[in-house]
């Protein structure tokens, strides 16, 4: 195995494409928590792959020509230069249009980027080096260079998967630290929050009202992994007396694992369907795996939404140790009554222990009053005055992109983005429906609901056509169970299907009116994008 003299120079090209093609395959993983599989979910890449392919064909090919020329050491050269220039320009221009949530440099994405392309440049060199040995022709060499793209993918998942194993270790290590460092601040208060929906504003909403009593730390936006939740004990000390950690869950034993992290005494459920189907397989993991949040013992408290009843007492039928469990429903006594729903928020009968408390909220939505429901059920079972529950109920304010009400150049609009649920979508249109405007509707559809994904889409479709006079869509081949519900419901309204989102921002100016009502319903990660796809 040797190397010779200019070698460097195809070496250091090969690094910097490297570094350059190694983030948005980075970006793929990161959006599920660094699984390697993720890349071939992401039809981005596909189309960036199918990319590096034509590139490889077109500038191979004049590399091949070039092989009958008589100064071909000099046009191969020439051939290989540009080609690398090529990928150079893709890769850089791949990373730069705007996205929902962009890549984030964090230590472990640091580690992963520089970990890949060191040995992706590493497995080029000893290709190089081999090819030195084994081929008599100079030229014949640059086969490796033309093969590191289609190589690359390969490259890639070794490279992550390997670093991930130190990665897991590394997991781990802090949240042992996480585990001890809750478990030493004695008369610390733990609440873990986990659902298919609602988990991140009936958090905000339980921090607001436990803060007129308490010193609150929570988790901050949707920091629902383990490390997003030991970030957050970093900053914990004496002087808090109440802990709240969302609990994100996918796969099975995800909540078993914050479970053991952080020992909850008290814990809320705010309601289980059919969300991340794709990913748990089956509506009985998913159950059984939320179920773990009650995992308190005898002295725990849990609260649950009412729509979950049955099947959580079908998972603790038989279990010893339960906590004790209040589900916001009519029978258990905590509920919402006479609500009036309206543009600009909502009024209801708070029942707390059977008694009922008339309250208003700027927030807008069922589903909002249901998730205050819920937070007011665990600050009055913790020991928080109905007055300062009450108080903290009229002040609170939207969840960004959950039901957010914003107004610009004459549309207002709902701002759901974040929603990517059946139950949660339901009760978007169900608000929209309150607003005496035109409606407009814009969703790519709903996704990792596994082999429901197609039933809950053309289900969603129906409702749409029975609330929205104008539907914009986005993805054609995604949204066609959309289009099917809408012709079963009888939609006489207009359809646009754009191949992405920001095609359909551009749009705006030709279909919004002054005075229209727009709900954006979940605004899916750049992975799903049908841009890429034909």
């Amino acid at each position: 195995m040797i190397l010779v003299r200019g070698d460097w120079f195809y070496i250091l090209l090969v690094a910097i494409a490297a570094f350059f093609m190694t983030r948005p395959y980075l970006y793929a993983i990161q959006q599920d928590n660094y699984r390697v599989g993720e890349i071939f979910k992401s039809r981005r890449l596909g189309f960036v792959y199918l990319i590096d392919w034509c590139a490889v064909a077109v500038f191979g090919g004049i590399w091949l020509l070039c092989y009958f020329l008589q100064a071909r050491a000099f046009w191969g050269f020439v051939s290989v230069l540009f080609f690398f220039i090529a990928e150079f320009a893709m890769y850089f221009m791949e990373d730069l249009p705007g996205r929902k949530k962009p890549l984030r440099y964090t230590k472990r994405a640091v580690r992963c980027l520089i970990f890949v392309t060191l040995s992706s440049t590493a497995a080029v060199t000893a290709a190089f080096a081999v090819a030195n040995a084994q081929v008599s022709s100079v030229y014949l060499r640059y086969l490796v260079l033309f093969g590191f793209p289609p190589a690359y993918p390969v490259l890639f998942m070794i490279s992550a998967s390997t670093i991930n194993v130190f990665e897991r270790l590394n997991n781990a290590r802090y949240m042992r630290r996480t585990r001890k460092r809750l478990a030493a601040q004695q008369g610390l208060i733990k609440i873990a929050i986990t659902g298919s929906f609602g988990k991140t504003s009936v958090k905000n909403y339980l921090h607001a009202m436990l803060a007129q009593k308490y010193n609150v730390l929570s988790t901050p936006e949707s920091y629902n992994t383990p490390m997003g939740i030991s970030k957050t004990v970093n900053g914990l000390d004496e002087t808090y007396d109440v802990f709240i950690a969302e609990f994100g869950a996918r796969r099975t034993g995800d909540i078993r694992t914050l479970m053991r992290m952080v020992r909850p005494q008290y814990a809320i459920l705010t309601g289980i369907n059919r969300q991340h189907l794709e990913t748990f397989r089956t509506e009985d993991n998913i159950a059984r795996e939320k179920c773990r949040i009650l995992n308190l013992g005898e002295s725990g408290l849990a609260v649950v939404g009412g729509g979950a009843r049955q099947i959580v007492e079908r998972n603790l039928e038989g279990k010893r140790n339960r906590p004790e469990v209040i589900y916001c429903d009519r029978e258990d006594g905590y509920y919402a009554d006479n609500v009036r729903l309206g543009q600009a928020g909502s009024a209801f009968d708070l029942v707390l222990a059977g008694k009922a408390y008339e309250v208003r909220t700027l927030l807008i939505g069922k589903h909002n009053i249901d998730d205050i429901v819920m937070a007011a059920t665990l600050a009055y079972g913790m020991g928080v005055e109905v007055p300062f529950i009450l108080d903290a109920i009229e002040k609170l304010e939207p969840v960004p992109h959950r039901m957010e009400l914003l107004h610009g150049n004459g549309v207002t609009i709902i701002d759901d983005s974040f929603n990517s649920n059946p139950d949660g979508a339901a009760a978007a249109l169900d608000t929209l429906a309150l607003f005496d405007m035109r409606k407009v509707v814009l969703t790519p559809g709903l996704v990792e609901l596994g082999g429901s994904e197609r039933e809950e889409n053309f289900k969603l479709g129906v409702h749409m056509g029975q609330v929205a006079d104008l539907v914009l869509l986005v993805g054609a081949k995604r949204t066609d169970p959309i289009r099917r519900g809408l012709a079963e419901s009888g939609f006489h309204g207009e359809i646009h299907i754009y191949d992405s989102l920001s095609d359909a921002e551009e749009d705006f100016k030709n279909r919004l009116r002054v005075g229209d009502a727009l709900l954006i319903l979940n605004d899916l990660p750049d992975i799903y994008d049908e841009k890429y796809i034909k």
